[in-house]
């Protein structure tokens, strides 16, 4: 299994027009990597006449998919095979280009066609927390992490261009759910993912017709990158989650990607994913091995000293901690402070453009009956936190909100002109339909 995966078995119920013009704009995407900065000049020049898809595929080497998508594989193959994912994700691209879309770049275009759209999903993290209730039923939080692109792809021509391709739009994305499933029920478990797949809503698919497919892209000039280009731990954060034994799944991975996917949904930017590794550039540069300009460029895609800015996060305080009790219940108070840093990555002394420490302590009740489970809780509840966190923190940049900045430990007298800037800045990093 290759990590780009396509399904060109599998036809989309679209007809296909080689050469039709599509002048109407693109679906929001859901995005993986971006490119170098296009020319502004040619924002007005650039035509794209050919919608394509590019694949859906995991951003690890097949190697580790089994280890690190376990859930997220098995709920595949229950849903009939990753093809049938595959035409969950082409058809929400088809309602929004009824008159077709190609589905195979590397042989369905050639030097004679005109510019086009390639979208493509990369499935980027999981994360499945199980926890037992009192009366035996069990909490399920599913979570799974992906990244939609769009590029704009020009194929070289012959005595013309030597061609192009770029990231016009990059949306990491999180959908999760809570289901009662009892622990250690393997199937229920699965079935629970795979819902999380295509069922309910939003799903990893109905998320990306919504936000990606169905997204207007009347303009081919791409923002500024950005992404979250480091996630450090100070030692006493490393300490306490070391001490609460959940290293393995409240780890850099995890807050890189809630960080990325939070400023994308609630931010509105447009962001490079967190953590991707280079095996889906190349297993799409090999689509492309004919044109070796094309190909070639898939190279530099991911590279760091082409980002515009880059965010470093550091977790610096985990806390968890008895807070009293009563006759049934363990009072526990737990609580996460992290920085967030914004470098100009341009600028010679790489410029600290935004610094501030956000912070979010819980209190919580744990039945004494469930001390066994004291682990499960910890991670539940410390995963909830750090992603309502960064909601949070998106939501006080893009809005202002004083009530968003004071759930995170923010001031609005002494905070709200920092985040203010931010946020101006932000609108670079912005796709404008």
């Amino acid at each position: 299994m290759n990590s780009l995966q396509t399904a060109f078995d599998v036809n989309p119920t679209v007809s296909i027009n080689r050469r039709q013009v599509i002048h109407q704009s693109l679906g929001a995407l859901i995005a993986t990597s971006v490119f170098h900065p296009w020319v502004e000049a040619m924002a007005k020049t650039i035509r794209a006449d050919k919608v394509v898809w590019g694949g859906l595929g995991y951003s690890v080497p097949a190697s580790q998919v089994g280890k690190l998508f376990p859930n997220f594989e098995a709920a595949t193959k229950e849903m009939g095979g990753f093809s049938k994912l595959v035409a969950a994700f082409t058809g929400e691209l088809g309602k929004r280009y009824p008159a077709g879309f190609e589905t195979d770049p590397s042989k369905m275009l050639d030097v004679r066609d005109d510019p086009g759209l390639m979208f493509t999903v990369a499935i980027d993290y999981e994360q499945v927390i199980q926890v037992p209730t009192l009366d035996g039923a069990g909490i399920q939080m599913s979570y799974i992490y992906g990244t939609a692109q769009v590029f704009y792809l020009e194929l070289p021509r012959s005595g013309g261009s030597s061609g192009d391709l770029k990231v016009l739009f990059s949306f990491p994305f999180r959908v999760q759910s809570q289901e009662a499933v009892k622990p250690g029920d393997k199937v229920g478990q699965v079935k629970a993912v795979r819902r999380l797949l295509n069922e309910v809503n939003p799903s990893l698919v109905s998320h990306f017709g919504n936000k990606v497919a169905q997204r207007s892209f009347a303009q081919f000039f791409p923002p500024k990158r950005i992404k979250v280009s480091s996630v450090r731990f100070t030692p006493e954060a490393s300490q306490v989650i070391r001490e609460l034994g959940i290293e393995d799944r409240f780890s850099e991975l995890f807050f890189g990607q809630a960080l990325t996917a939070s400023l994308a949904e609630h931010a509105g930017i447009s962001i490079l994913p967190y953590g991707q590794s280079d095996v889906l550039n190349k297993g799409l540069a090999e689509r492309f091995n004919r044109f070796p300009n094309i190909s070639k460029i898939f190279e530099t895609l991911d590279a760091p000293d082409a980002n515009n800015y880059n965010i470093e996060l550091t977790v610096h305080r985990v806390l968890r901690k008895p807070n009293g009790s009563n006759i049934a219940n363990l009072l526990y108070a737990r609580g996460l402070a992290c920085i967030i840093k914004v470098i100009d990555n341009f600028d010679p002394a790489k410029k600290v453009i935004f610094e501030k420490t956000v912070l979010l302590i819980e209190n919580s009740e744990l039945p004494k009956a469930m001390m066994d489970n004291l682990k499960d809780f910890d991670l539940k509840s410390l995963v909830q936190m750090a992603i309502f966190t960064f909601d949070s923190f998106a939501q006080a940049v893009s809005t202002g909100s004083v009530e968003k900045m004071r759930a995170i430990g923010l001031k609005a007298d002494v905070d709200s002109s920092a985040l203010k800037e931010l946020n101006v800045l932000l609108d670079q990093c912005r796709y404008s339909s």
